[in-house]
């Protein structure tokens, strides 16, 4: 189960660390990158909707990302 938004301190650090380990310019490349849309990457780092369940299957199955690492980034804690 997901957590909610409010309790992922460390979602606006993960993205931006998905967004240097993916060589990426911004959000929107970011947003390009998960097949979302904008404005998801933005609520997200704003804390306004959670990084999901599906967003964290969608960096481990296409990026090889570890969910372990994911979770633990979006709990705030070092990756």
């Amino acid at each position: 189960m997901s957590l909610t938004a409010q309790a992922q301190p460390g979602a606006p650090a993960l993205l931006d660390t998905l967004i240097d380990k993916l060589k990426l310019k911004n959000d929107a490349e970011l947003a390009r990158a998960f097949e979302v849309a904008p404005p998801v990457i933005s609520k997200i780092r704003h804390r306004k909707l959670p990084f999901g369940d599906s967003m964290i299957l969608k960096a481990h199955e296409k990026f090889n990302f570890a969910v372990a690492d994911i979770r633990a980034g979006l709990a705030g804690k070092a990756q």
